[in-house]
């Protein structure tokens, strides 16, 4: 048995959805609106977590350190 041409099945084509313009500017304008709530939410955490108790808590720096003050070791059992 021989299959040919005119043994096979017409396939109907399925026809997708044309990408319109008001189709990409919709996605476009989602796009860009996750993107700034996720930039937003990055930005404010980032912020929130800065711990502003310790913002004037710099160490002396060589100036202001008296000789005196010389480092504290502290012992590290291993």
């Amino acid at each position: 048995m021989a299959v040919g041409a005119e043994s096979a099945p017409s396939v109907q084509g399925v026809l997708a959805r044309p990408v319109t313009v008001g189709w990409f500017l919709k996605r476009s304008l989602l796009a860009v609106v996750i993107l700034i709530v996720a930039m937003g939410g990055l930005a404010w955490l980032t912020y929130a977590s800065i711990d502003p108790t310790t913002d004037g808590d710099a160490p002396p720096t060589a100036t202001q350190a008296s000789p005196d003050s010389a480092p504290r070791l502290t012992p590290v059992e291993l």
